[in-house]
């Protein structure tokens, strides 16, 4: 028992003459070790306190001292990994290499600790080098050693493991592996808001831009619906430089990725254009912001006049309010919306602009014009085709105003399944970090 407290007061102090002298009066001391002096190895002290020459003796007189563990299954490797002592992990190998592939109680390889901790990229390469099988080797969510890198942003370690596994056969599929939830490491990149990680797994060939994860979503699919900011825009126009385009819907998955004939625009389907109401109408209808305006106080005076006339000398013929309301009312609050600053970018603000437009030219036509054509087409019999004419004028304006209503309805669909995405999005992302 003295023999092994003056063994671990020498090991704290990484005084290699006091070892040698212990050695040299017991030479299987350190093939004995009691636990309750040393909860792990004197070796596993050597290497917390960073003794480097101490550890070189140690594994000079017992180099089985390499493959003990501690109290959480980790093996000195796995500790000199995760501090990042290049030196003590050079020495290590250089006994035995197969503990790279020696998992800890989390089931993580010293290959793991590196990246996660933070440490050296030296240890990174040097580990790697060492055991290639250890690169491949999954911890929990599936994920492997290039997914930990991006998510513990270690961009210095990734490159190092991206050009070793360039130089092998089967390195573009572990570039482009995925873990449980589908996400591969640019995936990842994406979900992180890491723009140099981005930058360069794009500038990598190897790595597929279009890759879908376990929901259907490429890289450009969860950068567009994350939170905006400086590195999310810069991501975004990054990707769509790389011609990464949004996938199409198949009834295998809800996303295909598209060919290059798709980038070029279709005329047959230009149509669909009409039922979409887009940033292209916003603008329009800011820039006629004035016109309208003008517009709609027109329409309400000409129905203003006649009724304050009416309502002062001949209150027997209010019955005009009922034909006016369709056409003044809308006029009238046009102009409150646009007076009061309501935002017009606003797409529901825009679609019930051109709505309340429809009806107050709508009823104006046919309560001032219309009406009064009906009633003389008895007398006037020339009057029949302009009355068919103004027939076919009203069912257009009737289809346009259906269309916008159709417009209104896709709006509602589309926020609805961008909520939803959102969502799935954020719960995405809480699991992957």
């Amino acid at each position: 028992m003295e023999m092994e407290k003056r063994l671990y007061e020498a090991t704290v102090q990484g005084n290699i003459p006091n070892l040698e002298s212990l050695l040299q009066q017991d030479p299987l001391l350190l093939h004995r070790i009691s636990p309750s002096f040393f909860q792990f190895s004197p070796l596993h002290l050597a290497i917390l306190h960073g003794h480097l020459e101490y550890a070189r003796v140690l594994l000079t007189h017992n180099p089985q001292l390499t493959t003990e563990s501690d109290s959480l299954g980790q093996l000195p490797l796995h500790l000199a990994s995760a501090n990042g002592q290049i030196e003590i992990v050079s020495e290590l190998l250089s006994v035995d290499t197969s503990a790279c592939l020696a998992r800890d109680k989390d089931g993580k390889v010293p290959l793991h600790l590196a990246v996660m901790k933070g440490a050296r990229v030296e240890v990174v390469n040097e580990l790697a080098r060492a055991s290639p099988e250890s690169t491949r080797m999954k911890v929990e969510r599936g994920d492997i050693l290039l997914h930990l890198c991006v998510k513990n942003e270690r961009f210095d370690a990734l490159k190092v493991l991206v050009e070793l596994l360039r130089s092998e056969n089967n390195g573009s599929n572990l570039m482009n592996a995925k873990n449980d939830d589908g996400n591969t490491i640019l995936h990842l990149a994406a979900l992180c808001n890491n723009l140099e990680i981005t930058k360069f797994l794009l500038a990598t060939p190897e790595i597929d831009p279009n890759a879908m994860n376990n929901n259907g979503l490429t890289p450009l699919n969860l950068v567009e619906n994350s939170p905006k900011h400086i590195n999310t825009l810069e991501q975004l126009n990054l990707l769509l430089q790389s011609n990464i385009q949004k996938p199409t819907k198949t009834h295998n998955s809800p996303y295909l990725q598209p060919t290059k004939s798709s980038l070029k625009p279709s005329k047959n389907k230009s149509w669909k254009t009409f039922f979409t109401f887009n940033n292209n109408n916003i603008n329009q209808l800011q820039h006629m912001k004035g016109e309208l305006l003008i517009t709609s106080a027109i329409i309400a005076l000409i129905h203003a006049s006649p009724i304050i006339y009416l309502r002062i000398n001949d209150p027997k013929l209010l019955d005009i309010y009922s034909i006016n309301f369709g056409s003044f009312v809308p006029a009238v609050t046009i102009i409150a919306i646009l007076l009061g600053g309501f935002p017009l970018q606003n797409k529901l603000c825009s679609w019930f602009v051109i709505q309340l437009m429809y009806s107050a030219v709508g009823c104006l036509a046919y309560g001032s014009y219309f009406g009064n054509m009906i009633s003389f087409e008895s007398r006037y019999s020339k009057l029949t085709i302009p009355i068919v004419l103004m027939f076919i004028w009203f069912l257009l304006l009737i289809v346009l105003s259906a269309l916008n209503v159709i417009r209104l309805i896709v709006l509602l669909v589309k926020n609805f399944k961008g909520w939803t995405m959102a969502g799935r999005l954020r719960s995405t992302s809480e699991n992957v970090m």
